[in-house]
């Protein structure tokens, strides 16, 4: 039988399978928002404060001191050059890992047999513990760039194949055998029903999978690297230069919220926008 190449004008997907408009968001409420999360961080800062002057300094910087160990690796260069090299091989990494765990898991969700395949490598890739991934990988490939990329993308990846594979299956059985019944192309069915259906768990399955890709590529570079966040937070480390240790820890922070609000929220509100012009 032919396949529509369109979508019929009396076939389009019941209202409740889009997403909902959401309210319009008070001022008021935004500001509350902002609020708390200042004052989270200055209860943070407070108690890390406090945790300075009772623990000894050689163990842990009070955050002036951190500050100042900060403005002078921003002075002598180290900061941005160090912050920069990290983001690289983190980004390439993620995004490795992340289109092929999108990719594999989407596969995996629309093909049982597929599924059933790969579940041994999935089981095997979130059990091998990060460190032993990472010490495999310095043997295989050595120290320098390469390894840091090999491991974040093979660390990355799990999370993402099973949030989108969770994500496909998920999917409304009544909009799928609506799909069916109106013989909707293979193309139809993906970008019209599965696409959409899944799009929420993999957004969250790249926010984890972020999450861990900042963890792996500080530990890839504390084991294999010559240069980055890791390597010279280890240096600072083995020199018990405490301020300057926690200066780095500071950074990896700074590096986490680049890519959350650079990258990640504005991805979540462009996928969203799609999800709800989706016909």
């Amino acid at each position: 039988m032919p396949t529509h190449a369109k979508l019929p004008a009396h076939a389009k997907l019941p209202a409740h399978a889009k997403l909902p408009a959401h309210a319009a968001r008070s001022p008021v409420a935004r500001r509350t928002r902002v609020v708390f999360a200042v004052l989270g961080v200055i209860a943070l800062l407070a108690l890390w404060e406090l945790l300075s002057l009772w623990v000894d300094p050689v163990f842990v910087a009070s955050p002036v001191d951190t500050a100042k160990a900060l403005g002078q690796l921003a002075a002598e260069g180290p900061l941005g050059t160090q912050l920069l090299i990290t983001l690289k091989r983190l980004v390439i990494g993620l995004a490795i890992g992340a289109v092929l765990g999108w990719i594999v898991g989407l596969l995996a969700g629309l093909e049982p047999r597929l599924r059933s395949f790969l579940e041994p490598v999935r089981w095997v890739g979130m059990t091998i513990p990060a460190v032993i991934i990472a010490v495999m990988a310095l043997l295989w490939f050595g120290l320098g760039d390469f390894t840091v990329i090999f491991v974040v993308a093979l660390i990355t990846a799990p999370s993402m194949y099973v949030n989108t594979m969770a994500g496909v299956l998920a999917v409304n059985p009544r909009l799928v055998e609506m799909g069916r019944v109106y013989r909707f192309s293979r193309r139809l069915m993906l970008t019209e029903i599965y696409l959409p259906g899944s799009a929420s768990p993999a957004l969250a399955g790249l926010t984890l999978a972020t999450g861990i890709g900042v963890r792996a590529v500080i530990l890839a570079e504390v084991l294999g690297a010559v240069s980055g966040i890791g390597h010279s937070f280890n240096r600072a480390k083995s020199y018990l230069e405490t301020p300057e240790v926690f200066a780095w820890i500071v950074l990896l922070l700074v590096l986490m919220a680049l890519l959350e609000f650079g990258i990640l929220r504005p991805l979540r509100r462009r996928v969203l926008r799609w999800r709800k012009v989706a016909p």
